[in-house]
């Protein structure tokens, strides 16, 4: 699904939602990138020695830029359903047909989840990007903002802390908002 054929799907069907989905791992190592600092300071960034990391998975609504977002232990297919149940539950309200704009991951073809949309009442439609064009996905500039508000130059004492704070980001744009609509670049 190109930016294109989004745009023209939206425009086609007016009485639907568009979501784009991703997954990403923050770590609670530090991501080092620009700042401001006084003339002839060097900025320091302390960082952990660790690998330990915060699995999600999230997703924007397209037209409204409100934010579902999940960690998940591990993703896979189970947590792939789960994610479609969250966005169902999310849309409780409207009985609009959903589509999901999401990559090629192995979980989400899985027969598991392909079952589970065949076989409930689920109005979730996923709509899959070409091979290896992570760049077609709106949801990749979810995961930019996040490091850029949230983790850039960040020290987290603890994976408690880090999780925090993603589910402070979370919390923040779960509600229509211009920053997320804007980052998805379709409007």
């Amino acid at each position: 699904m190109t930016l294109k054929k989004t745009k023209q799907l939206i425009a086609e069907n007016p009485d639907i939602i568009v979501y784009a989905m991703d997954e990403a791992g923050i770590k609670r190592e530090a991501t080092v990138t620009s700042c401001w600092c006084p003339r002839g300071k060097t900025s320091i960034v302390m960082s952990p020695a660790t690998h330990e990391k915060v699995s999600l998975v999230g997703a924007v609504r397209i037209d409204t830029g409100e934010l579902i977002g999940q960690e998940v232990e591990r993703f896979d297919r189970f947590a792939m359903i789960d994610f479609i149940k969250a966005i169902e539950e999310h849309e409780k309200d409207h009985e609009k047909p959903i589509y999901v704009i999401l990559d090629n991951a192995r979980p989400h073809h899985a027969k598991d989840v392909q079952a589970y949309i065949m076989t409930t009442s689920s109005r979730v439609n996923l709509l899959f990007l070409p091979p290896y064009s992570p760049e077609l996905n709106p949801s990749e500039n979810i995961w930019r903002q996040l490091r850029k508000e949230r983790t850039h130059n960040m020290l987290f004492r603890s994976l408690s802390v880090l999780r925090e704070t993603i589910h402070g980001f979370f919390d923040s744009y779960a509600n229509p908002n211009d920053i997320m609509k804007s980052a998805c670049a379709l409007y």
